[in-house]
């Protein structure tokens, strides 16, 4: 929240003796004049005495810069290895296409400006446009704050002003107010000042620089003040920069019109919050990437992390003023006060746009990873104001008349998994009920925390959501949600070695509960973070992944609305826009001996896949079969027999020559209804290691499980599903259970157990818990076996699960059979 301040600071003297009066549209150029235009300037400040500025005579000091007026196609370079001390204020402007650039020659280090200390920028550029300025390391270290910038370019001409351009430096140590004025204790700080008439800069790029340890922030394009000035800056871009330790805020626009943020990653910012003298600009508050009082500003492509900042602290921020914010494939991790900071209206002097919410903002395929913490950063902060994933100063704006009145959020990846953390997701400063409606559409939060959501006015709309892991009563109402674990590839990062580290780590396997499982939403952007197409027209997934995770089976769900690669097999099955588990199709059987088949091809000898796959029955008790066969082993089955889509999984190990599989849906004979299919997968598994001890119970006795209640059960020669021995229960509060060690913290399991009971309708459970998650179990109730696959993910810190077969009630017994426990690669 960037709001406090009293008067703006007393103008400063190294300003006082350099910004004179200018006439309306005109600069006012120092006494010397340019030399040739087009000519190179040499500068090596290691040399023993000042030339001519040719490099066989280049200056030496400065001075011999700041006393030139350079002009159009000039460049002032500095000799690679040296250091120059001082402040530079070059004279002069270029013209477009042929700016004035500064840079190095030469090979070795970049050369160093150091400004000593002293007051101000390193280098200052005032009323001066057409300028690039790239290739230096610039410093100004000292024992105690000031106004100081890096690099500090001015419009105080009453006009527009064009083409700034900084790219390719080293700037750090700057020792600026960390709670004073942006662009004025900033890295790179454009400014425009407060002027009649009004004084903006176009075409404003900041790119590819490093920024460290700069107090107050590393890219501020701003007045010079709140409230200050009405008009907008325009094309600006910040891109590819990379900043660390920064005092207070990253990157900061204000009063912007068109706004590019792509790219950057910023990191431990935040930490300080020294103010100028009492009576001028003070603001503790910041955040990562932010901006206020701007139009269409697009925020992308950027990572910000461990933000440690008490009063704020989240890695992004739309802030007061502004109007069609879009933040889109961001990454977000260990942000103290969360993800994304949003501001209600309020007051700030001389300054209407503050007053008026917010609008047109949206948030899309963006990942945020145990925000609201900063565990395992090299630094921590309290936070002063609670902390939340999408973290609300006040109600929720909404604008009234506007097109996009409500914040839109949709298609994000949430991961909360850092041991005791109680982050909320949906989070106000207000309270536990707020004021005002927002969209929350197709987002994945996983949440091993205590945090829960806020209420907000009707009219409010939360669709095709995954919730997993805890479910706190204020979790919003879902008509579609999806409730099992997404299968993130690498979540919360744990698995160095991964090849899905970063945001990679959350795509999705292939049989994830999220794929195909969202709603269409118009004007979704087109593509999602990794750069997978969004379809405007057919179903998207949940989250911020939208591909196939690898998906070795093409046309998995059926949404080309076609069989094809599929063959028909047996009785015809087609493919119907009824009985859909997601998307829009499904593969409708026929009542009996009717299916389909498809040859995977393209695989690799001697390695272990898994097949996952639902299914369903028109007429309970009849059963359809999800399978392989032709791998190079004995041919492998599901049977599902559930009138609801029931998930199948099934493991091959292809033979040592087999390079091809055949899969298929097929409805067993007997039957006189229909069955359906959908969402097929097969991926390959970097090691198919059971796990479970004694999973057939086939050494005859009970150990390593144990009972899990006060009812015995045993282990029987009879009822095995294979194999001969498999666990009967007692009639009622009966059970065994079995605590696996050796796991990896946060990795993704599969869990499969097969159970049936003795009399129709008793249930029996296979289930998961002490993981570091919210217990999990599937039940059936059939006489016949079958499976109960459960995906789950381990806590943070938790490198055990213990599984288990359990019977409630009723009167006769129950058996498992055949566990089988591994991780997903």
């Amino acid at each position: 929240m960037k709001r406090r301040r009293t008067d703006r600071p007393g103008v400063r003297a190294s300003r006082i003796l350099t910004l004179l009066a200018t006439l309306t549209g005109a600069l006012l150029l120092p006494a010397h004049t340019a030399l040739a235009a087009g000519t190179s300037y040499y500068v090596n400040c290691s040399a023993a005495t000042n030339g001519s500025g040719t490099q066989s005579s280049p200056w030496n000091s400065v001075s011999s810069v700041n006393s030139t007026t350079f002009g159009a196609g000039d460049s002032i370079l500095f000799a690679a290895g040296t250091t120059c001390t001082g402040q530079l204020t070059p004279g002069g402007s270029g013209a477009s296409g042929s700016p004035v650039t500064m840079g190095a020659y030469g090979t070795g280090a970049k050369p160093v400006i150091n400004a000593n200390g002293a007051t101000g920028p390193v280098i200052h550029l005032l009323n001066q446009q057409y300028w690039e300025i790239g290739g230096l390391e610039l410093t100004n270290a000292a024992t105690s704050p000031a106004y100081r910038s890096g690099v500090l370019a001015e419009n105080s001409s009453g006009g527009i002003l064009h083409h700034i351009r900084v790219h390719d430096m080293n700037i750090h140590h700057i020792s600026g107010y960390s709670g004073g004025w942006y662009a004025t204790n900033a890295g790179v700080g454009v400014q425009t000042d407060h002027t009649t008439p009004v004084s903006t800069w176009d075409d404003v790029v900041v790119e590819n620089n490093t920024f460290d340890h700069v107090d107050r922030i590393a890219v501020a394009v701003t007045p010079d003040g709140d409230g200050q000035g009405t008009g907008q800056t325009t094309g600006t871009v910040i891109r590819g920069n990379t900043m660390t330790y920064d005092g207070a805020d990253d990157i900061l626009v204000v009063k912007n019109d068109g706004a590019l943020i792509d790219g950057n990653k910023a990191g431990y910012g935040g930490a300080k919050n020294t103010c100028p003298p009492s009576g001028q600009y003070c603001n503790g508050a910041s955040a990562g990437i932010w901006m206020s009082g701007s139009n269409d500003t697009v925020v992308q492509n950027n990572e910000v992390y461990c933000h440690v900042n008490g009063a704020d602290g989240t890695g992004y921020d739309v802030d007061w003023g502004n109007h069609n914010t879009t933040f889109q494939y961001n990454y977000s991790h260990q942000n103290l006060g969360g993800f994304m900071l949003v501001m209600p209206p309020f007051t700030i002097a001389n300054e209407p746009t503050s007053t008026v919410p917010s609008d047109g903002t949206v948030i899309r395929y963006n990942i945020s990873e145990n925000d609201g913490t900063n565990a395992d950063c090299p630094a921590a902060g309290t936070p002063t104001h609670g902390t939340g994933v999408f973290h609300f100063v006040g109600n929720i704006p909404n604008k009234s008349g506007s097109s996009v009145a409500v914040p839109l959020i949709y298609n994000n990846s949430v991961y909360v998994n850092q041991s005791g953390l109680n982050t909320p997701i949906l989070y106000s400063r207000r309270g536990g009920s707020v004021t005002g409606t927002l969209s929350f559409r197709n987002n994945a939060v996983f949440n091993y925390g205590t945090g829960g959501y806020f209420t907000t006015s009707s009219g409010s709309v939360y669709s095709n959501n995954l919730f997993y892991g805890t479910h706190p009563s204020s979790e919003p109402a879902d008509a579609a949600k999806v409730v099992t674990d997404p299968e993130f590839r690498n979540p919360g990062n744990t698995n160095t070695s991964s090849s899905f580290t970063g945001a990679g780590a959350y795509q999705v396997h292939p049989s994830s509960p999220v794929v195909r499982a969202g709603t269409v939403i118009s004007g979704n952007g087109g593509k999602d973070a990794f750069g997978n197409t969004v379809s405007a027209t057919a179903a998207p997934n949940i989250g911020a992944y939208n591909g196939t995770g690898g998906n070795l089976v093409s046309n998995a769900g059926f949404e080309t609305g076609a069989m094809s690669p599929w063959t028909n097999s047996g009785a015809a099955p087609s493919v119907t826009s009824t009985g859909a588990r997601t998307g829009g199709y499904a593969l409708t059987t026929q009542a009996g001996g009717s299916g389909a088949n498809q040859n995977l091809t393209g695989l690799t000898p001697n390695t272990t896949y898994l097949l996952t796959g639902w299914a369903k029955v028109a007429n309970a008790g009849e059963t359809l079969a999800i399978g392989v066969k032709n791998y190079g082993g004995t041919e492998t089955f599901t049977n599902v027999a559930t009138t609801s889509y029931s998930q199948a999984a099934v493991l091959f190990t292809t033979g040592g020559s087999n390079t091809s599989a055949l899969i298929y849906c097929w409805k067993n004979t007997g039957g006189t209804g229909t069955g359906n299919c959908d969402d097929l997968a097969v991926e390959a598994l970097s090691s198919a290691t059971n796990t479970v001890t004694n999973a057939g119970f086939e050494t005859g006795a009970l150990t390593p499980w144990a009972q899990s209640a006060g009812t015995a059960s045993s282990v029987v020669a009879s009822n095995a599903r294979g194999g001969t021995y498999s666990l009967q229960t007692g009639v009622s509060a009966s059970g065994a259970i079995q605590t696996v060690s050796g796991l990896s913290s946060g990795g993704t399991y599969l869990l499969a157990g097969w159970a049936k009971a003795a009399t129709a309708g008793e249930e029996v459970a296979v289930g998961v818990k002490s993981f570091g998650g919210t217990e999990t179990y599937l039940r059936t109730s059939t006489t016949s076996y079958a499976q109960q696959p459960i995906f789950f993910t381990t806590g943070a810190t938790t490198t055990s699960a213990a599984v288990y077969c359990y019977k409630n009630a009723g009167s006769s017994a129950g058996y498992c059979d055949d566990y089988t426990l591994l991780k997903l690669s």
